[in-house]
C-alpha cells in the first residue's frame, strides 16, 4: 500500500463531490503553494503558471484528476478550457470520457478493503487519538462505520465534544454537515484534522 493512499483517495473523491459534502477542498488565490502534490504529481510551479494564468487551484487539481484518468494523454490546462466553454464539471469529465462516478465507487471499495485490512491497528490509533478504549471505539462501530468515526474523531478534538456526542448525532439522523454546523466549526479544519489521523494512521501501518 502506498504512502498516503486512503489521503490521496479522499481528496480525488473530494473534489468531484456534490456542494453538499463539507469535506472539500478549498481553492486558495495566493500565488504561492505548499510542497510537491504527490498525490496528483503535479509540481508547485505548474499549479502557479495555471494560476497566473486565471485558474483556481481547485480547478487545477479536478483539471488534473481528469488529465490522470482519461485515456488519452492530456494536460491540465486543455481540460481547464473545455471547462471554461462548458462550466460544468460533470459535463467537461464526460467530453473527456471520464466517468467520475465510476471512479469514486471504485476508489470507495479500496477504502473499504483497506480499513478491512487494517481495522485493529487503525482502532488503535485511534483509541490513543480519542483516549476512548478499542472496546468502546468497537462498540461505535455498531452505529458507523470506520470512515464516519475517523472524522468524528476529528470534530471530537477540533471542538472539544466527546466522541461519544459526535456518535450519538449521527445515530440520530444528523448529517455530516449538521454536526460540524452545531460544533461552530470551520468544515476545512475538520478535513485537515482527518487529513492529519490519517497520516498518524499510515505511520502506524508502515512499520
Amino acid at each position: 500500500m502506498k504512502k498516503y493512499y486512503v489521503l490521496v483517495s479522499i481528496l480525488s473523491i473530494a473534489l468531484f463531490c456534490s456542494s453538499q459534502n463539507i469535506l472539500t477542498v478549498s481553492a486558495h488565490n495566493h500565488t504561492q503553494v505548499e510542497a510537491r502534490h504527490i498525490h496528483l504529481h503535479i509540481s508547485d510551479q505548474e499549479i502557479n503558471n495555471l494560476m497566473k494564468k486565471g485558474y483556481t487551484k481547485q480547478d487545477i487539481f479536478k483539471a488534473y484528476f481528469i488529465a490522470k484518468h482519461a485515456k488519452e494523454k492530456l494536460d491540465a490546462e486543455t481540460i481547464l478550457k473545455v471547462y471554461k466553454q462548458k462550466q460544468s464539471w460533470e459535463e467537461t469529465a464526460k467530453y473527456f470520457n471520464v466517468d467520475i462516478e465510476k471512479i469514486k465507487k471504485a476508489h470507495f471499495e479500496k477504502h473499504k478493503q483497506f480499513y478491512e485490512k487494517n481495522k485493529t491497528k487503525i482502532i488503535q490509533y485511534l483509541a490513543t487519538y480519542t483516549g476512548k478504549s478499542p472496546t468502546e471505539l468497537d462498540k461505535y462501530l455498531k452505529d458507523v462505520d470506520l470512515h464516519f468515526l475517523i472524522v468524528a474523531a476529528a470534530i471530537s478534538k477540533k471542538s472539544n465534544t466527546d466522541l461519544s456526542q459526535i456518535i450519538k448525532d449521527k445515530k440520530e439522523g444528523k448529517q455530516l454537515k449538521e454536526i460540524i454546523s452545531k460544533e461552530k466549526l470551520d468544515p476545512k479544519s475538520v478535513f485537515d484534522e482527518a487529513k492529519n489521523i490519517h497520516k498518524g494512521i499510515h505511520r502506524v501501518i508502515e512499520k
